[in-house]
């Protein structure tokens, strides 16, 4: 059954994770990326934050829910819960099953940014990790995300930096290739397991643009 806006008003960020991991084995070994249809109560919660009917976002039918076990900061297994194109999701699965499965790289949280109301400076400023997010961008063009044909991960170890903008502002300290070493847990630097697993899908890294700088971000077309 679809909530209706009142209910979906009503459900927290605490309910949704329950809705979304209800069962999940977070820490099981051998976990590996699963992707399934939106449920009702979460395309209800998308309304307003991250899915927004004055755009030309893509439809329910053409969006999946991607679950995604990762390794936190500390080296824990998690689940987290990312939200991409139908057609892009074999591609992002088997990119971040081969990054969990190295053992190598470290992601902070994936939370699915309707969380932060859609809001993409809160969840970068929060080092989250996401995807599919109705919006513009700061040109007024529609970004890769409102097309869930992008991902960001790690935003505050890999921020986007043009001229003497960088955001989010803690990223200021990994913001310049001087900056960025190997050892910092959570970057990603050229020729590392994340950026070999896109690229083996044919997605590109925006820590190769010239005019601007995206170390977070990957995309199917690389914009």
């Amino acid at each position: 059954m679809i909530l209706t806006n009142r209910c979906s008003r009503a459900i927290g960020a605490a309910a949704l994770l329950f809705l979304l991991f209800a069962g999940a084995e977070a820490n099981a070994r051998g976990a590996k990326v699963t992707a399934e249809p939106i449920p009702d109560a979460v395309w209800a919660y998308m309304q307003g934050r991250s899915w927004r009917p004055e755009l030309p976002c893509p439809g329910r039918d053409q969006l999946v829910l991607l679950k995604v076990p990762y390794l936190d900061f500390d080296g824990n297994a998690q689940t987290g819960a990312l939200i991409v194109a139908r057609s892009v999701a074999n591609a992002v699965a088997a990119a971040f099953q081969d990054i969990y499965d190295s053992g190598k790289f470290r992601i902070y949280r994936m939370s699915l940014i309707d969380e932060f109301g859609g809001d993409d400076a809160r969840s970068m400023a929060a080092n989250n990790t996401s995807a599919f997010n109705c919006r513009t961008t700061d040109r007024g063009a529609m970004s890769r995300h409102a097309y869930g044909m992008a991902v960001d991960i790690n935003p505050v170890q890999n921020p986007f930096r043009e001229g003497n903008l960088t955001e989010p502002e803690a990223g200021r300290a990994y913001d310049e290739p001087s900056k960025r070493r190997r050892d910092i847990i959570g970057i990603i630097v050229d020729g590392d397991v994340v950026t070999r697993s896109f690229a083996r899908r044919g997605w590109r890294w925006g820590g190769h643009w010239k005019r601007s700088v995206d170390y977070q971000h990957f995309s199917n077309d690389g914009h």
